[in-house]
């Protein structure tokens, strides 16, 4: 895959290479020099500040110290030129970049003191010993760097960094306590004021005069203070590709050179170590998998420093001889102001195109995270099918089965994402906030204590991984009919477990029903291997219809299937619950049924539920259908048909009788307002 990558970052253009290069936080100094007496020094009248926070705005001066930095900075640290201390982060004779834990009372002073390890004030030598050896063969710039290596090494000149640091520090100071004069005065008026248009004027004032303090507060010991030599960025660039061409491959032991090339073993992502012999291809005729060139190495590089700053789509797609649509997809992302998502830039391109021929592709899932850059998932997408079509070819639909008000039709695959698996896992997977923002967290770690149940974040973290693929990758056989079932078999159980009956409305009762309606309508669709036309949804109005001959003495109770038993039984369930008294009027109280192993576990409870409501009024319709489930014979398991019992206690009731049994409420926008067991 790493020609795959080289690439694709040879195909990105310089506006997005150059974008919201990382700055870091901290003080960014520049010096420049004089020439007195024929003698050319540090100029300490042409030194140039400015303190950089995440909350500040870039300057065109902190812009030009992000190009500055980008091109002085260590590969990491274990290939700094301030070993074994790694304290100094910059690896050019043209910059010097440390944090000020560093200096004298800093954290990492205090530490290095009883253990005897050399300050970074005596490190600064062997730091331009290195550093100088990438200009030596420029004599000019060998001399300049030079000077510039004298503003760290003579702690008795004018002009050495500590004293500038020192006279810096103090400038700010002064200017914060300034501000900070201002900003107390602002106060104390406002305490004798009462009219709000003249406290908002101060407010705003306040704010603005907080702003213009935010440059001018100390620093802290994990801000950078980075001192940069007055050049070119093309000369910080050619002494930086020479630091690294010579420490971009894992190691210098399998370093060839070549007509065209240098090449050696690649340190993109590698862990291999040829000190380590358990490392080693101990049992091959071969000690390295392979080499890449330097050229390739400085690409792999470069891809690598562009993933942390977020410009790039994520996931990203890397086509394989696919040249005009991967620039389209950059170009998409560009347009957007490099906010577009991956889902955002395939919707795009469909619009545009007519069936594109979105395939051949490596997708790449990465994340920045304390530990640093973290590939999540890379994997190969042969081709990517946007809509979601049944083997007849019709789109997927969520009927309104339970819930007329939900039903819709799946335009594609990220409607699909948005709405159905954020319902399914209970908008925790799938997050919309109050803008109207999706977060997606495939691969977010997800605690337990912030999801709707222990039982809910089990689910997610077992099937999420299985529809990231089903998703991104088209890959629809990562969830099958069985997983599909078992997600929303212990999903609705659970809503059912965790509903509360409040102020005539259940808590959970939307949730199941949407659910009920995704079960009844999807299932299907995950059945890669289908045994006949029947579905679940065409099953539900078979059901009813059974029902509906039942209570009027029309069925055919001979041939009924163990299913028509199961809805019934479902709907008699319903029916006694709501002849309830109890206080508690939850869905939890469905549970002493639900749990029974077997359907003479349901009867018994069904015999004793009835048995305490006898005095109650039963339709004659109830009577029919209680008759035919208490009489019928059946060893399968409750679980294996718990769609229909639960589609028959969701169902439209097809046992009450009389007129004032009706008023019972029986569509969702009723029961939002009464509820189902009341």
């Amino acid at each position: 895959m790493i020609k795959e990558i080289v690439n694709f970052t040879d195909s990105i253009d310089t506006t997005i290479k150059n974008y919201n290069l990382k700055l870091r936080e901290g003080l960014h100094i520049k010096i420049g020099f004089k020439v007195e007496d024929s003698t050319v020094r540090p100029d300490l009248e042409s030194v140039y500040y400015e303190r950089f926070t995440n909350k500040l705005e870039r300057s065109d001066f902190l812009e030009n110290c992000a190009f500055l930095s980008a091109n002085s900075w260590c590969i990491d640290t274990n290939k700094c030129f301030d070993l074994p201390s790694k304290g100094i982060h910059s690896c050019s004779p043209y910059c010097v970049a440390f944090k000020k834990e560093n200096l004298e009372g800093g954290a990492k002073y205090l530490k290095n003191l009883p253990k005897n390890k050399p300050q970074i004030y005596e490190r600064f030598s062997d730091y331009f010993a290195k550093a100088l050896l990438l200009v030596e063969d420029n004599p000019e710039e060998f001399e300049k760097c030079k000077i510039f290596k004298s503003v760290f090494t003579q702690p008795d000149a004018p002009f050495y960094f500590n004293h500038i640091l020192a006279s810096i520090e103090n400038e700010m100071a002064e200017k914060s306590q300034e501000l900070q004069n201002e900003i107390d005065t602002i106060k104390n008026a406002a305490r004798d004021i009462t009219a709000k248009s003249e406290k908002t004027k101060l407010k705003e004032q306040l704010d603005q005069l907080g702003k213009q303090l935010e440059p001018y507060k100390p620093l802290s010991d994990s801000d950078y203070i980075i001192f940069y030599l007055e050049e070119s960025i093309d000369t910080y660039k050619a002494a930086h590709l020479q630091y690294l061409s010579e420490r971009l491959f894992n190691t210098g032991d399998y370093t060839l050179e070549r007509a065209s090339d240098v090449v050696g073993t690649s340190n993109f992502f590698n862990g291999f170590n040829s000190n380590m012999p358990f490392l080693l291809h101990n049992t091959a005729s071969f000690d390295i998998s392979g080499r890449i060139s330097a050229k390739e190495a400085r690409t792999l590089e470069e891809f690598k420093n562009l993933l942390p700053r977020a410009i790039l789509p994520k996931p990203l797609p890397i086509f394989i001889y696919k040249e005009e649509l991967q620039n389209r997809v950059l170009d998409i992302f560009k347009e957007e102001g490099f906010k577009a998502g991956y889902k955002e830039i395939i919707e795009k391109i469909f619009k545009e195109q007519d069936s594109p021929d979105f395939s051949n592709y490596y997708l790449m899932f990465y994340q920045n995270t304390k530990d640093g850059l973290v590939f999540n998932d890379i994997d190969f997408v042969p081709k990517f099918e946007y809509e979601l079509k049944d083997h007849s070819g019709k789109k997927w639909e969520v009927k309104g089965l339970f819930y007329d008000k939900y039903a819709f039709e799946i335009s594609n695959i990220f409607h699909f994402q948005n709405e159905v698996l954020r319902t399914i896992f209970n908008n925790q997977l799938i997050s919309k906030d109050k803008n109207g923002i999706f977060k997606y967290k495939y691969f977010d770690e997800i605690q337990a204590k912030y999801c709707k149940s222990a039982a809910n974040h089990l689910l997610i973290m077992t099937y999420r991984k299985a529809f990231y693929d089903f998703v991104y990758k088209s890959r629809r056989s990562a969830v099958g009919s069985t997983a599909f079932h078992d997600i929303m078999y212990n999903s609705i159980l659970e809503d059912i477990r965790l509903d509360e009956y409040k102020n005539n409305k259940h808590k959970e009762h939307f949730n199941i029903l949407k659910k009920l309606n995704i079960w009844f309508s999807l299932y299907e669709k995950f059945d890669f291997n289908p045994q006949t036309t029947e579905t679940m949804a065409s099953k539900l109005k078979n059901y009813q219809q059974f029902m509906t001959d039942l209570v009027n003495d029309e069925a055919d109770l001979e041939n009924a299937s163990v299913e028509d038993f199961a809805f019934a039984t479902g709907q008699v369930i319903y029916y006694i619950l709501k002849k309830s008294k109890s206080a508690d009027q939850s869905y939890q109280r469905l549970e002493r049924y639900l749990q029974q192993a077997n359907f003479e576990g349901v009867k018994q409870v069904i015999t004793t539920e009835f048995a305490r409501y006898k005095h109650e009024n039963f339709s004659r319709r109830f009577e029919r259908a209680a008759s035919f489930v208490l009489t019928y014979e059946t060893k399968e398991s409750v679980k294996k048909y718990m769609p229909q019992i639960l589609g028959g206690i969701f169902s439209n009731n097809h046992l009450y009788g009389n007129k004032a049994e009706k008023e019972v409420l029986e569509t969702p926008e009723q029961d939002a307002k009464q509820g189902l067991f009341n």
